[in-house]
């Protein structure tokens, strides 16, 4: 989309991800605004996660030291996993037995 903003670098994303935490967890928004900042809030976790994601592959794409000492790497090739992830289904994670298993 021509109005998205582009992604936060990583720190700021978390700081801000940190920032709509506190401010959900103080109990004194209203339910729609406590809706608001969950939803950005999972917009963060989401990109923090692609963020994470690609500097581990960047990383795996190391092959090596050239002639002059330097690390040799190869050009990651991006794709976004964020529509691949809208193909499955959500799966809900049950709550923890009372077992204590």
């Amino acid at each position: 989309m021509a109005n998205e903003t582009p992604p936060q670098k990583f720190e700021h994303a978390l700081a801000e991800l940190d920032r709509v935490l506190r401010e959900l967890e103080d109990g004194t928004t209203t339910l729609e605004d406590a809706l608001t900042r969950y939803e950005r809030g999972v917009a963060l976790v989401k990109q923090c996660y692609g963020q994470l994601r690609d500097a581990e592959h960047r990383i795996r794409e190391l092959t090596g030291i050239g002639d002059d000492g330097k690390p040799i790497l190869k050009t990651f090739e991006h794709t976004a996993s964020v529509e691949k992830d809208n193909s499955r289904p959500n799966r809900r994670i049950p709550p923890p037995s009372d077992t204590g298993y």
